[in-house]
């Protein structure tokens, strides 16, 4: 039970990998349905790819946060 109550933090904290992990996945799961050559393999390899694109995406937003708070202390 703690291990889902940790997940769901992580995504209401970090919704940007959230984001990108349940849409590739959900993408992998179509793919897969439609697709006869589109293997487990391939879709755990987009998901995997996914979460690193999501750790990119909430990285700069973190940056982005981190600057317009610098430049909100900085300005008083």
């Amino acid at each position: 039970m703690d291990a889902l109550i940790d997940l769901f933090m992580l995504l209401v904290f970090h919704w940007r990998l959230g984001l990108s992990v349940v849409g590739t996945t959900v993408l992998a799961i179509f793919l897969a349905a439609t697709l006869p050559w589109f293997s487990g393999a391939f879709g755990l390899a987009l998901v995997i790819g996914s979460v690193g694109l999501g750790l990119l995406w909430e990285g700069a937003a973190d940056k982005n946060r981190a600057e317009r708070v610098a430049k909100v202390k900085e300005g008083r």
